[in-house]
């Protein structure tokens, strides 16, 4: 199997055993110009397909009760078929990418697939499937915004991925604080490897800065408001996962300074009672 035809399997594949595939051999790098106009979104299946309709994460001090717990990892499971996808089509779209970076994509993409697998099976335990709730396209309505490979990381890796660093520390605690302590490693495994994502994402626009621009200057240039900044964090900001994942001190410090309209105090005092954290919070858009 060539990695396109992987990558071809999984984006045009409508259903669940599609979108999980892992070739039993290491695929081959074979290119082909053929896939240069790739679709703006993804084959899905009724059970799973696409919501205009909002469904929010239940609020940190509602964790107590299993079944919001349930409910946290559904919204956290469709982000992890969306990000499957999109690596899918990162790879499909970026052919003239070197043969590591296009394996680079194709590893997180694998560990993407870990990471829902992990989900759906916590999710089962609770009766829940993926699609029980509305399944929301947040990161596919970024697709005409990522055409560049620089572009795709900086909101993929670097503010996508780079907000779950967040979130994935802070709902390990959270769920370890209400003893659950199978739902919290897990989201310590997801941890563990955003990082590596978010690393290899930002290693690559690293090399690629103009002399003329510093990282954080380059990072702005290749996201287009309205997406903006406040997306590469969580509602709480740790800048030590940042620094592991690679970033300059600079540019840890600029995205931790950074503020605009949806910067407030919302969840303060829920962080300072469930997580003991006092800190500014990022209000969450969806």
């Amino acid at each position: 199997m060539t990695l396109n035809e992987f990558a071809k399997n999984v984006l045009f594949g409508s259903g669940l055993e599609d979108k999980l595939f892992s070739p039993p051999v290491h695929p081959v790098d074979i290119r082909s110009f053929d896939f240069l106009n790739v679709p703006s979104l993804p084959a899905r299946e009724k059970k799973i397909q696409i919501s205009e309709q909002k469904s929010k994460i239940p609020r940190l001090e509602q964790l107590f009760n299993e079944e919001n717990r349930i409910i946290t990892l559904h919204h956290f499971a469709n982000h992890e078929l969306m990000a499957i996808e999109l690596f899918a089509w990162a790879i499909l779209k970026f052919q003239d990418a070197s043969s590591s970076i296009r394996f680079g994509l194709y590893r997180t993409l694998l560990e993407e697939q870990t990471h829902l697998k992990m989900y759906l099976s916590e999710m089962k335990k609770g009766g829940m499937e993926l699609g029980d709730r509305p399944l929301n396209f947040i990161f596919w309505k970024q697709v005409p915004k990522m055409q560049t490979l620089e572009k795709f990381y900086a909101v993929m890796a670097v503010s996508f991925e780079g907000a779950n660093l967040d979130f994935s520390k802070i709902y390990t605690m959270a769920f370890k604080h209400f003893g659950d302590f199978q739902k919290a490693e897990i989201m310590q495994k997801v941890y563990e490897d955003e990082i590596k994502h978010v690393r290899r994402g930002y290693h690559y626009i690293k090399k690629r800065i103009p002399n003329s621009q510093n990282e954080w200057d380059y990072y702005l240039s290749l996201i287009e408001f309205p997406f903006t900044p406040r997306r590469a964090k969580g509602y709480h900001y740790f800048p030590e996962t940042r620094i592991q994942a690679g970033f300059s001190q600079e540019f840890a410090k600029k995205l931790e300074q950074y503020e605009d309209e949806f910067t407030g105090r919302v969840n303060s005092r829920i962080l300072k009672e469930v997580l003991d954290l006092n800190i500014r919070v990022i209000e969450s858009a969806d």
